[in-house]
């Protein structure tokens, strides 16, 4: 079951998938950096990495959204604080 389930019928990606997926949003960062301001960029950034967590099953949940915070990390950037406090909430 996936996030996404809750809402309708969404497959889960395969693993494979989702690393390409992360590999890509990894790869779009220097762009959407480049694009993009403040809220401008953390809409686009959010839009890309929430369609990649919708789409992984519950038990890859939090592996991908650490996954997500390396990416931003990558830069020098902190996540935020909405997704750090829906994690801790799909934790408990």
């Amino acid at each position: 079951m996936t996030l996404a389930t809750q809402h309708g019928d969404v497959v889960p990606m395969p693993p494979q998938e989702v690393e390409q997926q992360l590999a890509e949003l990894a790869g779009a960062m220097p762009q959407l950096l480049k694009d993009s301001r403040g809220v401008e960029f953390w809409i686009e950034f959010m839009e890309r990495a929430d369609a990649i967590r919708d789409r992984v099953s519950l038990d890859h949940f939090d592996w991908v959204t650490e996954r997500i915070y390396e990416v931003l990390a990558d830069y020098g950037i902190t996540p935020p604080s909405r997704w750090i406090l829906a994690a801790a909430a799909c934790a408990s």
